[in-house]
């Protein structure tokens, strides 16, 4: 079914976080503009939610936006901060909240990203399973006994996520070799299951488990994420993550948010769980104890960009305006400053006013006063391009946060 405006708004009641927004009493006036648009207020008084198809002129944020603009942002086909310094949205009020004000709903996220043609997978993963040939309809790739199947079936088993058995019994596998051989392949592929994790804080999150996995525990342990479940399957050592329930067995229930947050160490399980930020089935000191056996994925030069918002000086901006993005090793982010508001977004968008390239540990080390701005820019530890000067202005900006 195709989104309306109204219909949008109407699921945002169902699907408001409270927890997310205690304390708060804030309102946003959406005026969506062109065909099948029209007036909503969005209003929260300490943390209970409630939706007015009026206009409210002076509410703590005011957004215009045309009809169809909207609908294309909460299809995901229109990045917000794209609509924003293109002037698809117009916001005006607390742009602070604006930026937030996602964060309070639910937000059905996909379970993966774009799939691989089988051109491209297949191959990949015979590189852990020698000796078979793989065939669906007319395309084949690799050498040995033959397995054959429908694309469904073989995708499942060459990602590590479905095991042969019951597609061989069902017949959308086909398979005339030594089974000890299917066997040791489907080992291999299980091991390092082929997964592609949503684009979001959470889905990222997902992806690093195993590399930050210390190992010591058993067992198995079922993340619902948005709702999408993952099975989390513990060794001494190692751990695999791939997409499904489990059946019977102790199961996290968290937002993709608050996944992000839990695994930066910026939430802590305790107080996520008496605050109702998760939800535990089985004995939650068994699942407690199996996030003990992680590192936190904490990332320093993450953590500042991150917090720019917190220490922007809008007295020492002034009227300066900017699009700013920053490329820390393979992280990508754009400020933005206007109207003596600071928002910072986790993507690298272009064209923007300057850039600053730099690692990690030089641009943490930077920011904190360890090492020389100018020092770090002649030496080409931090490289700048567009306007210098620019960059030095919007640095006065900002309180130093501390080493």
């Amino acid at each position: 079914m195709a989104l309306t405006v109204d219909g949008i708004f109407a699921l945002m009641p169902e699907l408001f976080l409270p927890e997310k927004a205690q304390g708060l009493t804030v309102s946003v006036y959406y005026q969506v503009t062109g065909e099948g648009g029209g007036d909503y207020t969005c209003l929260i008084e300490n943390g209970a939610f409630s939706l007015k198809r009026e206009a409210k002129p002076d509410a703590t944020s005011v957004v215009v936006i045309g009809a169809e603009d909207w609908i294309a942002l909460n299809e995901g086909k229109l990045d917000p901060m794209q609509a924003f310094m293109t002037g698809k949205l117009k916001g005006t009020g607390d742009l602070g909240l604006l930026q937030k004000f996602p964060k309070f709903f639910k937000k059905p996220q996909k379970q993966s990203g774009p799939v691989k043609p089988l051109k491209d997978l297949v191959p990949a993963r015979l590189g852990l399973a020698a000796g078979l040939k793989v065939t669906v309809g007319g395309d084949s790739w690799g050498d040995g006994a033959e397995l054959a199947g429908d694309e469904a079936a073989v995708r499942a088993l060459v990602c590590g996520l479905s095991d042969p058995g019951p597609a061989l019994l069902g017949g959308q596998l086909r398979y005339t070799g030594d089974m000890a051989l299917l066997r040791s392949a489907w080992k291999a592929w299980s091991a390092e299951p082929e997964i592609t994790f949503p684009e979001t804080p959470g889905g990222k999150a997902l992806a690093t488990l195993r590399r930050r996995y210390k190992g010591g525990a058993s067992g198995t342990l079922e993340v619902k994420v948005d709702g999408v479940p993952y099975r989390l399957d513990f060794s001494p050592e190692g751990l695999s993550v791939r997409p499904g329930e489990v059946e019977g067995g102790a199961a996290l229930a968290i937002s993709d948010a608050d996944f992000a947050a839990l695994n930066a160490g910026k939430l802590n399980l305790v107080a996520a769980l008496l605050g109702g930020a998760i939800t535990v089935k089985g004995d939650m000191s068994q699942v407690a104890a199996y996030t003990a056996h992680f590192d936190a994925d904490v990332n320093p030069a993450q953590g500042l960009l991150e917090s720019m918002p917190e220490r922007f000086n809008p007295e020492k901006a002034g009227d300066l305006e900017a699009a700013v993005g920053y490329q820390i090793d393979d992280l990508g982010y754009t400020l933005f400053i206007r109207h003596g508001a600071c928002l910072v977004f986790p993507r690298l968008l272009r064209p923007c006013d300057t850039l600053l390239k730099a690692k990690s540990d030089d641009f943490v080390a930077m920011s904190t006063g360890t090492l020389n701005a100018q020092e770090a820019f002649m030496t080409g530890k931090i490289q700048i391009e567009g306007d210098p000067l620019l960059m030095q202005k919007v640095a006065k900006s900002f309180r130093r946060p501390e080493a």
